[in-house]
């Protein structure tokens, strides 16, 4: 019987000696393996190990190794996102789990009628997870016989970064125990994986060996889409499900750089739930399954194309909405962060050309964006709520700042509302002047991400103001913002129409000052055409569709393109 190998050959390794440096003590005494059912496939079966494995292991140990197993549907899917076009096919899954993935390429291949040889290479730190690997595969090595197809495998018990980050680099890199990773394959003609999430330090290795691609403490699956790249052969293919974090944002940049470099996206999956696709795993993140084929110089940007859909989770993954569109709707690469934009209906793309088409910035406006200088548990000495003060300034915080209007002092925080202007603070304080307020954070459920409001000069009777760090302010650079431009680029930022270009092309709650920068606005007159209506027409604070309205009217935008747009809901 099948079952009986199967049993014997986990048997047989697990009485093998553990290659040194693992840790012994995280590896449970008892396992109880289950039984693959009589006719289960190879993904079922992987799905059982995976479930004992969930149940087994302790949810801190799982949260330590960042081990959040892949659902079957989702395997599935990201399995048929490959190619399989070629008799022999060569795979690698870092990063592997319970073998899922793994299996779920077994079973397609099988599927395809074409593969007929298979070789899989997998890596997993976790030492009971990479067994359970082994006898997925060793399952799938019995199953695929008996269908005709051969595979061979091998299980690695390893730290996949570790191993090959030296390809990220030109110069040899060598690792900090004094040797060198030698055979890295660079003919993989497939690298499936769902890489584990976590930040590592500047003083980790693996971020010293990333440090060319990598802004600050990068999160480590940033690093496996990164090697992934270089692994896959001119055919080669990856497909990956990951946090939306990477498309957007300062802190990948240089990997987005150095990513797109390599490979073109062919396909794009958005899951709008930020809990529903890793159940009962304590994850909370917008994530994104991404395809993507080695990047060749015949085929220029304006030509591929992307296969783009969306569900709201799981469970109506089937039911997924998807169009394809242009490979420069979705990567702009003549744009400065070289974001990756994903729009989800037609409107969305129509809605992201007609802003890209803007001609303006707030550098070319002679305008800036800064961060509020005040960190608060440096300041603590100088925040105050006393009335009697006579130093004390107004301090504005995130709470602050409502749509179109600054509400201080606010009844509805215990926050301290004032800061004293002595002279080892000042340097944190900015002169009073006019400013337009925006929130640098939000929370994914609210009706806009972004949130704004115009601050006139005079308006809180100091000479000086205080601006909490959760705050960015636009300020004047080579000229003044005066009061008719500050209310024109509040409504803007406003407006359903940038708050919906942002949600296209940013999966973060927060708003940084960077993508702010580059975003693209129209011509100064038309901005102060919309400041000028809105002064005209005051109280859009509490009716943003009135303030939608002006400016759908002043820039000759169709409301129509934003009514199946919106924020997903939980």
């Amino acid at each position: 019987m099948a079952d009986t190998r199967i049993l014997k050959r986990m048997a047989n390794r697990l009485v093998k000696e553990p290659p040194a440096g693992l840790q012994l003590d995280l590896i449970p005494s008892r396992f109880e393996v289950p039984l693959p059912k009589a006719g289960c496939t190879p993904l079922e079966y992987a799905e059982a190990l995976g479930q004992a494995y969930v149940f087994y292991a302790r949810s801190e140990q799982r949260k330590k190794g960042a081990h959040y197993l892949t659902p079957v549907a989702v395997a599935r899917f990201m399995a048929e996102c490959a190619v399989y076009t070629q008799r022999n096919l060569r795979v690698l899954d870092p990063g592997s789990g319970a073998g899922v993935l793994s299996a779920a390429v077994c079973e397609a291949a099988f599927a395809s009628g074409t593969v007929k040889r298979l070789h899989i290479d997998t890596y997993e730190t976790d030492r009971l997870l990479a067994e359970l690997t082994h006898l997925t595969l060793s399952f799938s090595h019995d199953w695929l016989v008996q269908r005709g197809v051969t595979l061979t495998f091998e299980v690695e018990c390893g730290d996949f970064v570790l191993d090959h980050a030296p390809i990220l680099n030109t110069a040899p890199y060598r690792l900090w125990n004094g040797g060198y990773h030698e055979g890295s394959r660079q003919d993989y003609d497939l690298v499936i994986s769902n890489p584990p999430y976590f930040k590592i330090g500047k003083g980790d290795q693996r971020a010293v060996a990333g440090a060319s691609i990598m802004h600050g403490q990068p999160n480590i699956y940033a690093m496996f889409m990164a090697i992934s790249a270089h692994l896959i052969s001119e055919s080669g293919r990856l497909v990956y499900i990951v946090p939306r974090s990477f498309a957007s944002g300062p802190y990948f940049k240089r990997f987005r750089e150095a990513f797109f470099q390599r490979v073109t996206p062919t396909a794009i999956h958005l899951f709008e739930s930020r809990k529903d696709v890793f159940k009962n795993q304590a994850v909370l993140q917008e994530n994104l399954v991404l395809a993507a084929r080695r990047r060749t110089d015949d085929v220029s940007q304006s030509e591929g194309q992307v296969l783009v859909s969306h569900s709201r989770a799981v469970d109506d993954l089937a039911d997924r909405e998807q169009m394809l569109i242009g490979l420069d709707s979705v990567l702009d690469d003549g744009s400065l962060n070289r974001e990756l934009c994903i729009p989800q209906c037609r409107e969305d793309l129509e809605l992201v050309r007609r802003i890209r088409a803007w001609p303006a910035s707030l550098g070319s406006l002679g305008l800036n964006i800064s961060t509020g200088p005040v960190v608060p548990f440096r300041a603590t000495p100088f925040l105050t709520d006393d009335t009697s003060e006579l130093s004390a300034v107004p301090l504005l915080w995130m709470q602050h700042v409502k749509p179109m209007r600054v509400e201080w002092p606010s009844k509805g925080t215990s926050k301290p509302q004032k800061i004293k202007a002595a002279p080892s603070s000042v340097r944190l304080l900015v002169r009073d002047g006019t400013y337009v307020l925006l929130r640098r954070f939000s929370a994914k459920e609210e009706k806009r991400r972004l949130v704004a409001a115009p601050l006139m000069s005079g308006s809180l009777n100091a000479e000086l103001v205080g601006l909490e760090n959760h705050l960015n302010y636009i300020r004047g650079e080579t000229r003044q913002l005066d009061e008719e431009l500050a209310y024109g680029l509040a409504a803007l930022v406003n407006s359903v129409f940038l708050d919906r270009y942002f949600r296209i092309s940013n999966g973060n709650t927060q708003v940084s000052s960077t993508e702010l920068r580059s975003m693209p606005l129209p011509a100064e007159q038309d901005i102060r055409a919309v400041g000028a209506a809105v002064q005209a027409h005051p109280g859009f604070e509490n009716e943003l569709a009135g303030l939608d309205s002006i400016v759908a009217s002043t820039l000759g935008i169709p409301l129509d393109l934003c009514n199946r747009s919106g924020a997903a809901k939980e």
